[in-house]
């Protein structure tokens, strides 16, 4: 079931077709092939499953593994990423791959695509509620922020007056803490000294 993407991508990495052509029936194989590197690339390609956004359910019922093993998998893997971004962070030699892996990190630990995620920054607001944010016009934090509960009420279905309310109002406290991140930048490159 790999796609031809997948299949060269095992193959570059020392497990050939034909390897997992065999593994995949059932039947044993006398190659000579590292089963770290195997293992990994199965592991691997769970990530790239939930990374292209399918749920915990049917990857862990593809990959034949407990959805409990998945989510710690990804949550290993967000976790790792995570800190390589923060080692980034205290080199100024990476500054490059802090942009880079920025949206690379809240990516794959809330895995949606990049459209989404501003909102799912918002707190209370999961993947379901992101989406319907999003599909009724409400694509940033500054719209959620600005806008009217009841406007929320009318235009997403099923979402309580009292949930509408918290959402807006999560939105207006997380806009303002990236509004007083961003001064406080600003204030400290005024402050230096140029030299």
């Amino acid at each position: 079931m790999l796609t031809p993407v997948e299949l060269k991508v095992a193959e570059l990495i020392g497990v050939p077709e034909s390897y997992v052509a065999k593994k995949a029936s059932g039947k044993h194989t006398r190659q000579a092939i590292d089963e770290f590197v195997v293992k990994r690339f199965y592991l691997t390609l769970m990530l790239y499953d939930l990374w292209k956004q399918k749920t915990l359910w049917v990857v862990a019922e593809k990959f034949e593994y407990p959805r409990g093993f998945v989510q710690n998998l990804l949550s290993g893997a967000a976790s790792f990423a995570t800190c390589v971004y923060h080692f980034c962070q205290e080199l100024e030699e990476f500054w490059a791959y802090q942009e880079l892996l920025g949206t690379f990190v809240k990516r794959l630990a809330y895995c949606v695509s990049a459209e989404l995620l501003p909102l799912m920054e918002i707190p209370g607001v999961k993947l379901g509620r992101a989406k319907q944010l999003y599909n009724a016009g409400f694509q940033s934090v500054a719209l959620v922020a600005a806008a009217d509960p009841e406007i929320l009420v009318k235009s997403i279905q099923q979402i309580p007056r009292k949930v509408a309310k918290q959402i807006v109002a999560s939105a207006k406290i997380l806009l303002n803490e990236k509004a007083e991140a961003l001064l406080q930048e600003v204030e400290e490159l005024v402050t230096v000294p140029v030299e």
